[in-house]
């Protein structure tokens, strides 16, 4: 007698039937997704659902790497956000805190936040030794490029970068201290700074930030990149041709659609996708990171293009290539969402919370964290209720 032959169930989940954009390896189009462990072990076409353990029907849903969240809050500041409670749930996989921490207290960040959380969490160090933490960001004697530096070069696994911020002071020294810390320790400087008569942007972004610095809050009111005519000022599309970058920022006060409809009509897109999530930004404008994107999808950007800038992007912007992609043997961080449609309103902020019509929203249906299932909408990575065994009459 010949032993009926059996199928060895070799990947632990399969994600199959979804559209899978994957911008690192240039991947758009139905694939199916196989993971072993905490790693992606196939990318490709109908992969038999007999060698998973567990299967998830995703058909008419869009696979992406887990999103990179490269501004967002969750030290130093009232309102700072649970990086697990607040990311995983919307996709968002690796998030980098922006300036809570300063070269003072990253260890304390490090220790209550970064070690305690399943995502991946990264720092930009404040240029300010404190961060912000107290009245922020004013004390010139406490930004010390070189002890700034000597911070990131003691922990160049977890800091990423240098955040200069808010200085209301006339003068460039903040700036100037965050650049210098930056070049001594091999990393990229983000700037959140209004413009005053003294600090134009014209000359912050021509002048002071090197090629590969990162100006966020594009779209801002505050920072406003459109003249009255709604024309983009011209500095800007000469900042980007030198190399610096542009950062969304959404925040609760950062994001005006009239500004970010022209820049993107007039071709300047941003670099990168992020939130400046904390919990006014979360309770004004849902400024979530597929909520951000659906705001740049109903301003006319590709979907594709908006998943780059979500991922691959940032990845590479904080030096950290093995995230933001579904290569074979790439961490299974992933994210899965359904286009919704329906009758839709977005909102902005800035001088009111006003509202965009749309008729698409991004919205998370699964988040894949290490190959373990950490967020699951309508349970597709589950079994049926009708598989629960009867009650054990023992315990009658």
């Amino acid at each position: 007698m010949v032993a009926e032959k059996t199928t060895e169930r070799i990947y632990d989940l399969l994600l199959k039937g979804g559209r899978v954009i994957d911008p690192a390896n240039n991947v758009d189009g139905l694939f199916d997704v196989a993971i072993v462990g905490r790693f992606i072990a196939l990318v490709d076409k109908d992969i038999s659902p007999d060698l998973a353990r567990t299967v998830a029907d995703v058909t008419g849903l869009v696979v992406t790497p887990g999103l990179i969240d490269i501004h967002a809050h969750f030290f130093g500041i009232k309102g700072g956000v649970l990086p697990d409670a607040h990311c995983l749930p919307q996709g968002t996989t690796t998030g980098v805190d922006a300036g809570g921490s300063g070269h003072r207290t990253f260890d304390e960040f490090n220790d209550t936040i970064i070690t305690q959380s399943l995502m991946n969490v990264f720092a930009l160090i404040n240029i300010v030794g404190k961060g912000m933490i107290g009245e922020p960001e004013q004390d010139l004697e406490d930004m010390d490029a070189e002890l700034t530096a000597a911070k990131i070069n003691q922990r160049p696994d977890r800091i990423v970068g240098v955040k200069v911020a808010h200085y209301m002071g006339p003068g460039w020294e903040p700036l100037d201290r965050g650049v210098q810390a930056a070049e001594d320790g091999g990393v990229f400087l983000m700037v959140d700074q209004s413009p005053i008569h003294t600090r134009p942007m014209k000359e912050m972004m021509l002048d002071h930030l090197r090629p590969g610095d990162m100006v966020t809050h594009c779209y801002a009111l505050s920072k406003p990149m459109t003249d009255v005519d709604d024309k983009v000022k011209p500095y800007f599309f000469e900042a980007r041709d030198r190399g610096v970058k542009f950062d969304v920022g959404h925040g609760s006060g950062s994001f005006s659609f009239r500004i970010a409809k022209a820049a993107i009509e007039q071709g300047l897109l941003p670099d990168t996708v992020s939130t400046d999530m904390h919990e006014p930004s979360i309770m004004f404008n849902q400024a979530t990171m597929p909520e951000t994107m659906t705001k740049l999808l109903a301003l006319g950007m590709d979907l594709a293009d908006i998943v780059k800038r979500s991922t691959w992007d940032p990845a590479i912007a904080i030096g950290h290539p093995e995230l933001g992609n579904l290569g074979q043997t790439a961490l299974a961080d992933i994210a899965v969402f359904e286009i919704a449609e329906g009758d839709f309103g977005l909102t902005d902020n800035g001088t009111a919370h006003r509202v965009f019509p749309t008729d698409k929203r991004i919205v998370c249906q699964m988040t894949i964290k290490g190959g373990r299932v950490v967020w699951d909408k309508n349970g597709k990575s589950r079994e049926s209720w009708t598989a629960t065994p009867p009650t054990n009459p023992a315990l009658a």
